[in-house]
């Protein structure tokens, strides 16, 4: 039976620095963790550039019992990988401050050991979560899952599929080729988006010039493509005409799916039905996490950047600010830092978080946002551009509704079960918002809809994409 090694270049990358999951590595772990399940751990591998030998390793996908790919320290394990202390509960905070987090890691340990409940508990933590934090992270680097040379274990037939970034990692491309080309495997690749083509303006750097020439490149050794949109596959295929390269590109839809994917479940709590469901589920969060709940609030999930269209939806709450009569609800941003995000910056900066109307979480934990979702009254993605637009679909997980921009992707997710806005309007934005916020009754339609749609899970993505991956 064919042979599935999935390429974890990138994401091995952006785990070593991060801890936790972001848009892109969440796709590539939810969609291998099920494709697993579905053919047998047996037929998938793991497989990486090793930059300091620069060899490219692989590594048999362990079975269900033996790690949780979903888990960020088995995850960190299986790939060989020194977890981050970011990961350790608290310690987000001083993602910038290596010698600081080094500094509070070796407090806490000491309090712990001492013990000392009050000063986890002044801290918005626990002794007992610190503890199993770190037991977990200590155990992570306990097992040794076997590494070896991709020359021993692929054969002609194989599949090689990337379903993360496949442009950026140094070193990765001449093993693209060598897979295709001396080794016979397929290379199927997955494009999230065309943005640096499409819309370079919302990227930094030179990377519109890197990832123009890679693609242009990678014609050359790439079986075939899987778009994640029917948007990101007519910009493909767009850019392939205009290179005379005649690929095939396949689309796979990606997931309408909560943060916590379970089989059987929209997103929501097992203790909804139970009196003390809030208590449940917000005892384990942070005070200034739990306080949010205090009054209504509009969740705006994705990281802090300008193609998120941040700024306009500022400008809109800060309108609806000065305007008497309304119970507006509070504006929530929750996303870590990104780029070319002033005009936001100093928007925030000049009004006082929109006088407090405002609040800004940065880099929230799959728990937190997962909270933020429940309790929110709506999601905002007025984004210029997306290839898909996992928040939309993670917000009608948790059976909350969105205004969402009609432009690019976006309307795949969100079908008829959104209030939809012109990204570049103010009062576009203003009047959808206003739609969700001035009537509740049609907020309630919208909920319902939701609640009576077939959402598309991550096992149907993972089945689609093998489908689209053996029929290259």
């Amino acid at each position: 039976m064919t042979r599935y090694i999935f390429d974890v270049t990138a994401l091995r990358q952006y785990i070593a620095r991060h801890p936790s999951l972001s848009g892109i590595q969440r796709v590539s772990v939810m969609t291998i963790d099920r494709a697993r399940r579905k053919i047998g751990a047996d037929h998938v591998w793991l497989g990486y550039h090793d930059r300091a030998s620069d060899s490219y390793r692989v590594c048999p996908c362990p079975d269900d019992t033996a790690c949780d790919l979903t888990d960020y320290a088995g995850l960190c394990d299986l790939l060989h990988i020194t977890p981050s202390l970011l990961s350790l509960p608290g310690m987000e905070k001083y993602a910038k401050g290596s010698v600081k987090r080094r500094f509070h890691v070796w407090s806490r340990d000491l309090r712990a050991a001492l013990g000392d409940r009050r000063y986890f508990r002044h801290r918005n933590l626990s002794l007992e979560d610190w503890k199993a934090a770190r037991a977990k992270l200590s155990a992570s680097q306990s097992t040794s899952y076997p590494h070896e040379g991709l020359e021993h274990v692929a054969r002609p037939g194989d599949q090689f599929v990337l379903l993360d970034n496949a442009w950026h990692p140094k070193g990765l491309e001449p093993w693209l080729k060598h897979a295709r080309t001396q080794l016979g495997l397929d290379v199927c690749v997955l494009l999230h988006d065309l943005i640096p083509l499409v819309t370079p303006q919302y990227t930094e750097g030179d990377i519109c010039h890197r990832f123009h020439d890679w693609l242009v490149r990678s014609t050359g050794y790439v079986t075939c493509f899987l778009a994640n949109s029917e948007s990101t596959g007519r910009d493909l295929r767009g850019f392939l005409q205009s290179q005379g390269a005649d690929l095939p590109v396949r689309v796979v839809p990606l997931a309408q799916a909560p943060l916590h994917d379970a089989p059987g479940t929209t997103g929501q709590s097992p203790e909804t039905e139970s009196p003390y469901a809030a208590f449940r589920e917000g005892a384990g969060m942070p005070d200034h996490i739990r306080a949010l709940t205090k009054t209504p609030y509009v969740l705006v999930v994705g990281t802090l950047e300008v193609r998120k269209n941040l700024w306009q939806v500022a400008t809109v709450w800060d309108r609806l600010r000065r305007q008497s009569g309304r119970a507006l609800p509070k504006l929530v941003f929750a996303g870590r830092r990104g780029w070319l995000n002033d005009d936001f910056d100093r928007l925030m900066q000049a009004t006082g978080q929109l006088g407090g109307w405002a609040e800004i979480v940065p880099g929230p934990s799959d728990d937190v946002l997962a909270f933020l979702y429940r309790n929110c009254l709506f999601t905002i993605t007025a984004s210029f551009y997306e290839g898909w637009g996992l928040p939309i679909g993670e917000s009608l997980a948790y059976g909350k509704t969105a205004v969402v921009s009609e432009t690019s992707s976006m309307p795949e997710v969100g079908g008829d079960m959104v209030e939809y806005c012109d990204p570049h309007s103010l009062d576009s934005i203003e009047a959808a918002c206003l739609r969700l916020i001035d009537d509740p009754d049609h907020r309630a339609a919208l909920e319902a809809r939701i609640a009576a749609a077939h959402l598309r899970s991550w096992d149907d993505v993972a089945h689609d994409m093998l489908e689209a991956v053996r029929a290259c």
